[in-house]
């Protein structure tokens, strides 16, 4: 696995990470040994970045309960998100993040912006007292886009997670241009399928064929979906979500091979047209 710089962080993290939505939420015993074996196939396949939320339901005590069985778990970051719109919820929330996960959260995101006016700035004293190691900010939809950027501006915001994909291209006009300029991480969460009407994408490429890509290591229309992404701007950390360890190994494949050149770049974009 070929990895990126994530911004300002310096981090060097595996440019395909770890989506948890849905994926690692599942209860119960289950549910521990699905997400330690999803876990165990992405740290295999070179993925190092797990990114998590207390929206995503169980998603956070797994990843908890798995990191002590791991082999290389120190060496793997853990991102989770905060979402309430006060302060004093929003800490109660990230005091629960820290039990649930282990103790341990590398990068701390603001969730839909939820209360960024007074949440941003602890996460920063969180930083300052190094109890993270880096902040960030998200949301799903361009129509949250202005808020980023304020916040953005504050020069608080060490990463931002965006929606991106070869149909959902907004942010190429507003927050990718910003992030250059600020030197921030950019996380991917949308880079196979759109959060909403979640089959359009692929549903649009049926029938496109492969054979040209697979020279770049696309084995499907999901991983030719992520090689577009990494094609398209070297600086993307793709977090795709999957229950299928089989999928990590195909999904890391687009890694390390050389860029889709423009004809085929072009190609796709046509399909989504």
């Amino acid at each position: 696995m070929e990895t990126r710089t994530l911004g300002r962080t310096g981090w060097r993290v595996s440019e395909i990470a770890c989506g948890t939505y849905q994926t690692f939420d599942v209860a119960g015993r289950r549910g521990q040994e699905q997400v330690l074996a999803l876990m165990r196939a992405n740290l295999r396949a070179g993925v190092n970045l797990f990114d998590s939320a207390p929206m995503y339901g169980h998603s956070e005590a797994n990843i908890g309960a798995a990191l002590p069985a791991l082999e290389g778990a120190g060496e793997c970051l853990i991102a989770t998100k905060v979402l309430q719109s006060s302060l004093e919820e929003a800490k109660r929330q990230i005091a629960h993040s820290f039990s649930a996960i282990g103790g341990r959260i590398d990068l701390l995101q603001i969730h839909n912006m939820a209360g960024w006016r007074e949440v941003l700035p602890h996460l920063a004293e969180l930083k300052a007292q190094g109890r993270i190691r880096a902040t960030g900010v998200t949301h799903y939809s361009s129509g949250a886009f202005g808020e980023i950027e304020a916040a953005l501006r504050t020069g608080v915001a060490d990463v931002i997670q965006i929606p991106y994909n070869v149909a959902e291209r907004e942010v190429e006009r507003r927050l990718l241009p910003l992030a250059r300029e600020l030197n921030l991480g950019v996380l991917v969460m949308t880079p196979i399928r759109p959060l909403f009407r979640r089959g359009a994408l692929l549903d649009r490429l049926k029938g496109l064929e492969l054979a040209p890509y697979r020279p770049f290591g696309v084995s499907d229309l999901g991983s030719l979906c992520l090689k577009w992404l990494l094609s398209q701007d070297p600086a993307l950390v793709l977090l795709p979500a999957t229950s299928r360890a089989e999928r990590v190994a195909s999904n890391a494949a687009v890694s390390g091979t050389p860029p889709l050149p423009p004809e085929l770049m072009r190609e796709l974009e046509r399909r989504i047209a």
